[in-house]
């Protein structure tokens, strides 16, 4: 059943519904068919010749119809196959990878759109608090308890919330924009604490980005092997029949042939060479990057402990902020305070609540960050 906009999603059902799109899988499966493809291309034999001869002079005449094939006694062709099983491997891992980049981007996605989400509840709460400051400054200006300066100043700091109010409102639809544009779903909505919820899984063994390349590097020593072996003689048997024809007699026979290739002009030296600076090259890309993977684990670990806990300080310090506007409101309707401290106290549990969303988002984000660095699978 389709999602509609009643409808609140979790970030596994945003993952799922990603994956399911569209295309994805498809994708997936032709790449996969290609691949095995390439590894049917290359059969234990190469495909045979058909060879016919004639020979004629002193009133005697000779054809031969032969089939011949090349037999593979040194393992070139094998040495083949198994590149291309390696390469089958590596595209596996590519498409692991590139699963994981659409998690990631689904993730990334939905904390946005909760984090958007969040602020413009944020801002509407605000609004609404500085309304209710109006309704009872105007009250209290009527009654003569305080002066038609504080309704004024209500009024303009609830402008201001206003119109941040449009902004919030416009962030939250481009927010999650991305959102819907991953999932297909639209309007989606997010629980406000979903951008808390952010869970880290334990890493696997090896990122499949670093399989792939370990892979590539097997299947060129495998071409290696097999350029090596292309300098060796190749055998080739053939077998057919044989007419001979003397004028008065005809006569049917079998035919065979065996011959030998001998790599003389061309010893496939410079077809080695290639292949083993194609395996240097892989090595080096193996190694370069395997350098990369662990700095980037390194420095996405060091961020989300960091973000992490700048985001526990932060929410600490908003229940304090939180109750701030509730003391602020009885005084100012007793009358203890002016209306400069009320809106000081309603900015201040704003202000909170906002930096709370921008370090929780951050923090999500550095987790989503470490997750796809060392490889988190779905």
């Amino acid at each position: 059943m389709p999602a509609t906009a009643q409808d609140i999603i979790d970030e596994n059902a945003a993952i799922e519904r990603a994956l399911a799109r569209e295309g994805i899988a498809a994708r997936d499966e032709a790449d996969r068919a290609g691949a095995a493809a390439e590894i049917d291309m290359i059969g234990p034999l190469e495909n045979p010749d058909v060879e016919a001869s004639y020979e004629g002079g002193g009133g005697e005449t000779e054809w031969q119809l032969r089939l011949v094939q090349p037999i593979d006694l040194n393992g070139r062709r094998g040495a083949l196959r198994d590149a291309a099983r390696a390469e089958a491997l590596a595209v596996d891992a590519d498409i692991d990878r590139r699963r994981q980049l659409l998690v990631s981007d689904v993730r990334i996605a939905f904390v946005e759109c909760a984090a958007a989400t969040a602020e413009l509840d944020i801002w509407q709460r605000y609004t609404a608090e500085l309304t209710e400051a109006e309704r009872v400054s105007s009250v209290r200006a009527e009654a003569g308890d305080t002066a038609v300066y504080d309704v004024r100043r209500v009024r303009v700091e609830q402008r201001s919330a206003q119109a941040q109010l449009a902004r919030a409102n416009g962030e939250q639809v481009a927010g999650c924009a991305a959102l819907t544009s991953l999932t297909g779903i639209e309007e989606p909505q997010v629980e406000l604490s979903a951008i808390t919820q952010v869970d880290v899984a334990p890493a696997p063994n090896e990122r499949p980005d670093i399989l792939a390349q370990k892979q590539r590097v097997l299947a060129a020593s495998q071409r290696v092997s097999a350029a090596r072996r292309a300098r060796l003689p190749q055998l080739a048997v053939g077998a057919g029949v044989r007419r001979v024809d003397d004028g008065t007699d005809t006569a049917y026979g079998p035919a065979l042939s065996l011959g030998v290739s001998l790599p003389i002009w061309n010893g496939s030296g410079a077809a080695v060479r290639r292949e083993q600076a194609l395996l240097a090259a892989r090595e080096n890309e193996l190694l370069i990057a395997r350098r990369q993977a662990e700095a980037e684990v390194q420095a996405a670990s060091a961020r989300r402990s960091a973000t992490r806990e700048a985001a526990v300080t932060a929410a600490g310090a908003r229940d304090d902020a939180g109750r701030l506007g509730t003391i602020a409101e009885t005084a100012y309707q007793a009358g203890e305070i002016g209306v400069v401290e009320l809106l000081d106290a309603y900015e201040a549990a704003r202000d909170a609540d906002l930096s709370v969303i921008a370090l929780a988002l951050e923090a999500a984000l550095a987790a989503i960050e470490y997750d796809l660095t060392t490889g988190r699978t779905y």
